[in-house]
């Protein structure tokens, strides 16, 4: 089983605005028997082994949410530990910072899971018997992948092409960018690709030997990271490296996905098929689709169907279908379900027109 846990938890979510903001990102947003996806994410890391140590890195202006949603966790608030990023800098940064802090205290050889904080996924019993199978993979210095089965072409995820069978997983081929939808459809019909999933397991040290080859300038900026950093305890959680040279560190670094940086690069890369259900939430079209979601109280339909409403206010529909209705936070979304994917630039046109008051 895996020694560590760190979750990815600062992103903002744009394509689940304006419910997702910058004041209070999608990790926060309820979505399961009133629990937020950042909380789901923590007590599924908790869960894998009674010993696992739970690292949450976040933007510092983010860190007090987490810290007011783990501290409901009372009874495991001493295997929880928060890494303040000074500024958002991507995936490929975030997990060097962190490993670095290990690898200083000779931790390089435990084996870490990465998880992004904003994934739904069960039953957890499958989730963890795919870890335990990742870590296999990972004492055979593989740095693992977890591969989602299509369930049709999306153009929204990346795509992990598998090779030769190993152990109960597959040696990677390739990873591929997200694809156009004839790309996606031929990716779809040969049969061995999974989506990428965004979770990963490796050791420590062997995931510092591939960014040192697939990212240089990362690993030479942060491998001093680690060294001298102070911690603190703030409402029983452990909060890591503050020190003054964290925030030097990432104004320089560039911003590289650990997909990009690391992992499209790497000499030694697997994959397990994963057993569980997976949604990553990514937009509206999956919030829509979840079994537990009830509509809005405030909706009122009229000769309308399948529709999917959050609002504030009441909201009377008549005589349309397959529309998403969100309104938050002073703002109002409309979109056809199956274009999610389009809220992502609707933001884009809000910042270009110097709304960011709306976001």
């Amino acid at each position: 089983m895996v020694e560590n846990v760190f979750i990815l938890a600062g992103g903002s979510g744009t394509r689940l605005w304006p419910a997702s903001n910058t004041k209070n990102p999608k990790q926060f947003l309820e979505v399961k028997d009133g629990k937020s996806l950042i909380l789901l994410t923590v007590e599924r890391a908790l869960l894998l082994s009674p010993n696992v140590k739970v690292f949450i890195i976040t933007l510092k202006d983010q860190m007090e949410g987490i810290i007011s949603e783990c501290i409901k966790l009372t009874s495991s608030l001493d295997r929880i530990h928060i890494l303040p990023e000074p500024i958002a800098r991507n995936t490929a940064p975030a997990i060097a910072a962190c490993s670095s802090y290990l690898i200083e205290k000779g931790r390089g050889q435990e084996k870490t899971l990465v998880l992004p904080a904003d994934h739904l996924i069960e039953p957890f019993s499958s989730f963890k018997n795919d870890v335990e199978e990742a870590g296999r993979l990972a004492d055979k210095d593989y740095l693992v992948t977890f591969g989602i089965k299509p369930a049709y072409p999306s153009t929204g995820y990346g795509y992990i092409e598998t090779g030769n069978k190993e152990l109960n997983g597959y040696k990677v081929s390739s990873f591929k960018e997200k694809p156009n939808e004839s790309t996606a459809e031929e990716f779809i019909g040969k049969g061995n690709y999974f989506w990428n999933s965004g979770m990963f397991v490796f050791k420590l040290d062997r995931f510092w030997d591939e960014l040192a080859k697939g990212s240089p300038g990362i690993a030479e900026m942060f491998s001093e990271i680690g060294k001298d950093q102070a911690s603190r305890i703030k409402d029983g959680i452990t909060v890591i490296m503050e020190n003054d040279n964290t925030a030097d560190l990432y104004k320089k670094s560039p911003k590289d996905s650990i997909d990009y940086g690391v992992m499209e690069k790497c000499s030694k890369s697997a994959m397990v098929p994963a057993s569980f259900g997976w949604n990553d939430i990514g937009s509206w079209d999956e919030m829509s689709e979840l079994d537990n979601q009830n509509e809005s109280t405030n909706s009122f339909n009229v000769d309308s169907q399948n529709n999917f409403v959050q609002s504030d206010i009441p909201v009377a529909l008549c005589g349309v279908e397959d529309l998403v209705v969100i309104q938050k936070n002073g703002s109002l979304l409309i979109c056809k379900k199956g274009k999610g994917q389009l809220v992502k630039d609707a933001v884009e046109l809000i910042k270009m027109g110097n709304r960011e008051d709306l976001l």
